[in-house]
């Protein structure tokens, strides 16, 4: 499932990564905000159950960490590359009946969980091979430091499968090793080799025979059955509308704009646009929506004044606040 880049940092990911690194890096408030700059993500949203980002915000975290800690980071930050991150992907892999078929899941479904990289699964004559390469735009040091967080990631998983046999697998990385390298090479228990050709994961072809100690047929099923849904989703067009209001909820004071919350739910304006229209909405309607159920609870309550209220709602003066209200409540909602 390659498409092209821009179609990656559209493709939603779970938020799990990015919170997992800001609270890994952000000891301070204003730590997290520098972490999330430019990623277009508040820090509350990403408490929200459930809740996704774009490619695009999440490389833009990884640029903002590995600037201020350098490419080795991964190596303090062992939640993000924990195996219960995977989800489907860690089941999958895990309870395929052998070696090879969890390479092969692997291979198949790591751009799924982890949209960010591509996967390619190649056999020679003594290996079986995952190599994996970048799917969107990153410079040198910034590479490298997602390869290692992926690198950790996979030897995590294979630790687990092959047991007493780690030691006879290989992960390869295209580049010279980097300063503190001793440090790196404390957390793996394979063979490590830089300067190759390649980001490769290697096992050797005579262990692709051996059965997984997770083997579980039933699970693994169910495993694969949820990943493909994840490949190929059905398209929700009534619960968009539901996801951007809530978006724009979340942005208050400030005003979500349309492209940004197409960029946010991981599509293009346009899509969003068609999207919406399927179901007979807009993006405008949702947030007049939005501003005007926020006002009713907040004149209800009695606890703020006009001006507080118009500027919680983002309104730029009393005066436009009370106008929306004349428009959504009559006459007497609009009274000062």
């Amino acid at each position: 499932m390659h498409g092209s880049e821009s179609d990656a940092l559209r493709t939603p990911v779970s938020a799990a990564y990015a919170r997992a690194l800001v609270r890994a890096f952000g000891q301070t408030r204003g730590d997290r905000d520098e972490l999330l700059k430019g990623t277009g993500i508040r820090l509350e949203a990403l408490d929200q159950p459930g809740a996704h980002m774009p490619v695009s915000s999440l490389v833009v975290l990884a640029a903002n960490i590995t600037r201020r800690h350098g490419e080795l980071w991964p190596l303090s930050a062992a939640a993000v590359w924990s195996t219960s991150l995977q989800g489907a992907l860690d089941v999958a892999t895990r309870t395929a009946p052998t070696i090879a078929d969890a390479l092969a899941t692997g291979a198949r479904f790591g751009s799924t969980r982890a949209p960010f990289v591509r996967n390619r699964l190649r056999k020679t004559a003594r290996a079986i091979q995952i190599e994996i390469s970048p799917a969107v735009a990153m410079d040198e040091g910034l590479w490298h430091a997602v390869a290692l967080a992926v690198s950790l990631n996979v030897h995590a998983v294979y630790v687990q499968l092959l047991e007493d046999a780690i030691g006879e697998a290989t992960l390869q990385f295209p580049w010279s090793p980097p300063a503190g390298a001793e440090r790196l090479l404390e957390h793996y228990s394979c063979a490590v080799k830089f300067n190759a050709a390649a980001f490769i994961f290697e096992v050797p072809k005579a262990l692709g025979a051996r059965p997984s100690p997770f083997a579980d047929p039933q699970l693994h099923a169910k495993a694969i059955e949820a990943l493909e849904a994840i490949e190929n989703p059905q398209p929700d067009t009534a619960a968009l509308a539901g996801i951007v209001e809530r978006l724009i909820a979340a942005r208050l004071p400030r005003r979500l704009a349309e492209e940004e919350a197409a960029r946010l739910v991981g599509t293009s304006r346009r899509t969003l646009v068609r999207r919406l229209a399927e179901t007979g909405c807009a993006f405008r309607p949702l947030l007049d929506g939005v501003l005007r159920e926020r006002a009713r609870i907040m004149l209800a309550a009695g606890t703020q004044s006009r001006d507080q209220i118009a500027a919680a709602l983002g309104y730029t003066d009393a005066t436009s606040f009370s106008r929306a209200c004349r428009r959504w409540f009559g006459e007497k909602g609009g009274r000062d």
